[in-house]
């Protein structure tokens, strides 16, 4: 099935076709294409892009809510967020090409795991904020998304995945002051697609981050650890955590109560956005 989705997104491709290509089963979702290219992506499994914005505490609920209410019955929120200033246009389609690539991952996941309980069908519904969203080569993004899916499921990471911190990860990086927050949150029972949706992240970030940590035992999956931290091992990890430059804010960890975990895959997804802007 994983191989058919890329078979259709090439031959809706060479077509210049508009429309969605819905994937069934669990999570399922729903790729849009613009006369040929991927204009956008949703799984349920991801969060959506008010919970990105709110959860993550770029913007208040209430705006968020605004914004929507202002731009139906047939526009985007992102633009009336934009003629307000309350987001540049820069960060805006990093937002939707982000969100796009992370539904792309969530159905390649489930694809993966089980491609006999999917079918597809493509229809002529017009993807969400359309005029605001750039243009990225759909074919692309999926075999980027694949290969992706792929890596993570052979570290026996995925979305239900519960991690939990060893004690001696969670010393050093208690001590070092990084991250209170989410090393709190990370209790063995909550899943990988649970933290990325509570703190408004991205899911392949939050189940990247998870590789890397385990790899250099910081911490394991619950129920399985040393089959996962085997498969991790395999693969080299990046730094650990690292910081991400937010306007108007420092970069010193607030008192864990109400501090903010942000995630330590950025440069990954940087060069990922990057390799899709070259194919506009």
């Amino acid at each position: 099935m994983v191989g058919q989705v890329a078979g259709e997104l090439d031959t809706l491709a060479r077509q210049g076709a508009s429309g969605a290509l819905q994937i069934t089963g669990d999570p399922g979702g729903t790729i849009y294409l613009q006369e040929g290219y991927l204009a956008f992506a949703e799984s349920a499994a991801v969060a959506d892009l008010g919970s990105r914005l709110v959860n993550s505490r770029r913007l208040g609920a209430d705006q968020w809510c605004q914004a929507q209410r202002d731009s139906q019955p047939d526009g985007c929120a992102g633009d009336a967020l934009l003629s307000r200033g309350l987001i540049d246009q820069v960060e805006w389609h990093t937002l939707l090409r982000a969100a796009a690539l992370d539904a792309l991952l969530a159905l390649a996941l489930q694809l993966t795991a089980d491609p006999s309980v999917a079918g597809t069908c493509f229809t002529e519904q017009q993807a969400p904020c359309v005029r605001s969203a750039p243009p990225m080569d759909a074919r692309s993004a999926w075999a980027y998304a694949r290969a992706e899916a792929e890596r993570l499921a052979g570290q026996a990471i995925g979305p239900e995945t519960r991690p939990q911190l060893a004690d001696p990860g969670r010393d050093q990086l208690m001590s070092g002051g990084q991250a209170p927050v989410v090393l709190a949150q990370i209790d063995g029972r909550a899943t990988l697609q649970e933290l990325a949706w509570r703190n408004g992240l991205a899911l392949y970030g939050v189940m990247d981050w998870v590789a890397r940590m385990i790899h250099v035992g910081v911490c394991t999956v619950a129920g399985s650890p040393e089959r996962a931290r085997h498969r991790a091992a395999a693969h080299e990890p990046g730094p650990l955590l690292v910081s991400r430059p937010d306007r108007g804010r420092t970069t010193s960890a607030p008192d864990p109560p109400v501090s903010r975990w942000v995630p330590p895959d950025q440069r990954v997804m940087r060069r990922v956005l990057a390799g899709l802007r070259r194919l506009d």
